[in-house]
């Protein structure tokens, strides 16, 4: 009898040794994908049309997506990543003058938006 209970201890605990296996590369898998998008990763973001006295753009996000930004709000693509509006504050009023690439809620980059602006002098 002690040894079919060895033996029973033994099988679930093969199996549980698996289980905890399966569970760790998943783990380590997760976290090393986590570290490359915030990282090592930088979207490619092309702007397609933009509107800076009403506050619209559209921009293409990597893997084709477009996506529609209005105002102050902020889109995330992915991780720590996102895009938005830089605004001004002329006297009271705030306008809008570029498109920022966001890592962290922190500006990255510029986005080249020269193609789309008619500069105002004021």
């Amino acid at each position: 009898m002690e040894s079919n209970s060895s033996r029973l201890f033994e099988k679930e605990s093969k199996l549980v040794l698996k289980v905890v296996a399966v569970a760790t590369v998943i783990t380590a898998l997760a976290g090393a994908y986590y570290f490359f998008v915030n990282n090592v990763w930088k979207p490619n973001v092309k702007v397609l049309n933009v509107d800076f006295k009403n506050g619209f753009a559209t921009v293409e996000l990597p893997f084709g997506r477009k996506v529609d930004i209005y105002g102050d709000s902020q889109f995330l693509i992915s991780g720590a990543w996102g895009v938005k509006f830089g605004t001004i504050n002329r006297s009271g009023k705030v306008s809008y003058e570029n498109l920022q690439l966001l890592k962290n809620g922190l500006v990255d980059e510029y986005l080249d938006t020269s193609k789309f602006v008619t500069q105002e002098k004021v």
